[in-house]
């Protein structure tokens, strides 16, 4: 029935035989030991990933350390070109 079920049909096989194998297992020959991987590629991968992270987040640093004092010298830069443009119109007005 099983034969039936995965594409065998019994009628055309041939006959079974119980030869032993023509080649000799071999025991006690341990464990298989993998070969060992290559890194060198891996490694300049993680430390080019490694740099491009520590540049993005200085630069993210730099961008927040910026956008948060901009508005500061802006209204010190602006306070300071009143008072030199200013105070000499102020004089010129007064006087």
């Amino acid at each position: 029935m099983a034969a039936e079920r995965f594409g065998g049909g019994g009628a055309a096989e041939g006959p079974v035989s119980e030869e032993a194998p023509k080649t000799a297992m071999k025991y006690d020959q341990g464990i298989a030991k993998p070969i060992e991987p290559s890194m060198a590629s891996l490694d300049s991968l993680y430390n080019d990933i490694h740099y491009r992270a520590l540049v993005t987040t200085r630069t993210l640093k730099l961008d927040s350390g910026y956008g948060i004092s901009s508005v500061l010298g802006f209204a010190l830069g602006f306070a300071g070109a009143c008072l030199i443009a200013g105070l000499p119109l102020l004089y010129f007005f007064l006087v």
